[in-house]
């Protein structure tokens, strides 16, 4: 049995090394191996003082992999764009099951520290865990949070839910389940390697791909510029080659009589497919597997109906991160906030059930809306910034229908041309049975 030491727990103070430069496949393999064998022995392993799960080089892996590849972190960014801003609330349910906003409460969670908590939930489904240390202190000038900071990942032992001053080493170290720091520090787990585990080899695989085509392109991908003189001298032969070397950047070259220059060019084999294909079937799988859509990751659709279904993909798939958010807050964060007395009891963490649409299909929307609905001036404006005033249809009486006092209402003599009778005149039924 260990002994725990007595020194205060300040992450500012954790030592961890970072390697992220040079990363292989081979490294890769030799941590989900290592990963395989904790998993295969902790149920038969005191661990009590000994590091078993330590994945601090899984992590370099997976740093490595958002710090050098552009689709992947244009990825994290559109998903980012959907988990923050005002699409959620701190309410309070009613009888009939609805959710009432509690606005001065939902002031309190709108800011760039409550922001770190949501990103950091996320980032527990991706890289399989996140600690997070909530002060209770509040800023004096907007009296919201003032500090929230993440651990550093390499100084976590996840499964042994403790945080290392030196990753890899047990000594000296804090529990997370130690009551003196179970209010102020959260670990956020996903009880898996998260889904950059699935997204790691094939971006190394991208990353020497890339590395490859570059060497293809400059091989194959520029001319060779042949000369050709008569004269049998070696020192005639090199002026020529430096003159054509440096023809490209003066853009004159000057030859003798009987001296030819020829340009040779490659015919297209399209043997840099091989290097295209594979780089767009990497960023594919990763689009598809954290967004749900590639095409929402900025590819192109052949037609308006997969751009759709695409679409509703990627709806459903960022749902599923607001639920996993709202579940993790309500159960972890949201007890500690009102255990420390910065928001009020009985208040719920919940994402705005509004529907997601384009611009365009807003607009549409309150088109149809507007003319059978009496729809609020302040909500055009909250949408669109637009500001505006009475809505002229409910004055003109009725919308877009067809009767006297309506706003498109025909006149008289349209009215006689269209149903042969004056307005108020009965018309004749031609189609009556004789008696």
């Amino acid at each position: 049995m260990t002994v725990e030491t007595n020194e205060e727990l300040n992450p500012k103070l954790l030592e961890a090394i970072f390697r992220t430069s040079k990363k292989t496949i081979q490294e890769y393999v030799r941590e989900i191996e290592r990963y395989c064998r904790y998993k295969s022995i902790q149920g038969q392993t005191t661990v009590e003082g000994t590091v078993l799960d330590d994945r601090s080089k899984l992590i370099d892996l997976y740093d490595a992999c958002v710090q050098q590849d552009a689709h992947l972190a244009g990825v994290l960014e559109t998903l980012e764009s959907q988990i923050i801003g005002e699409r959620y609330m701190l309410a309070r349910q009613n009888e009939k099951g609805k959710y009432i906003k509690d606005v001065a409460e939902t002031r309190k969670i709108q800011g760039t520290q409550f922001t770190k908590i949501i990103k950091g939930i996320v980032e527990a489904k991706l890289y399989g865990y996140t600690a997070l240390e909530i002060l209770p202190t509040l800023d004096p000038r907007t009296g919201k949070l003032a500090e929230v900071n993440q651990i550093e990942r390499r100084n976590v032992l996840p499964d042994q839910k403790r945080i290392v001053r030196r990753s890899g080493i047990w000594s000296p170290g804090w529990s997370f389940l130690d009551p003196k720091y179970a209010d102020n520090y959260v670990l956020i787990k996903s009880d898996d390697l998260g889904l950059f585990s699935s997204t790691t080899p094939s971006i190394l695989a991208k990353k020497f791909t890339v590395a490859n085509y570059v060497n293809f392109s400059h091989t194959y991908g520029q001319p060779i510029i042949h000369g050709k003189t008569e004269s049998d001298n070696i020192a005639d032969r090199k002026r020529l080659a430096n003159d054509i070397a440096g023809a490209a950047q003066n853009k004159v070259i000057v030859t003798g009589l009987n001296d030819e220059v020829d340009i040779k060019t490659f015919t297209m084999s399209n043997s840099e497919k091989i290097f295209t294909s594979l780089i767009e079937m990497v960023d594919k799988d990763v689009s598809n597997l954290i967004l749900g859509s590639e095409s929402m990751a900025g590819a192109q659709q052949s037609y308006v109906g997969a751009t759709r279904a695409h679409q509703d993909v990627f709806r459903d798939r960022v749902e599923s991160y607001r639920d996993y958010i709202e579940n993790v807050m309500n159960e972890m964060i949201v007890p500690r906030l009102v255990k420390m007395g910065y928001i009020k009891d009985g208040l719920e963490f919940k994402y705005s059930k509004r529907l997601e649409m384009s611009n365009q299909d807003q607009i549409d929307l309150y088109k149809f809306l507007s003319d059978k609905y009496e729809v609020a001036p302040d909500e055009i404006e909250k949408t669109f910034g637009v500001v505006v005033g009475k809505q002229l249809n409910l004055e003109m009486g009725g919308g877009s229908t067809s009767g006297s006092g309506g706003s498109n209402a025909m006149s008289d003599e349209e009215y006689y041309r269209r149903y042969g009778h004056r307005r108020g005149e009965k018309a004749a039924n031609f189609y009556q049975e004789r008696r």
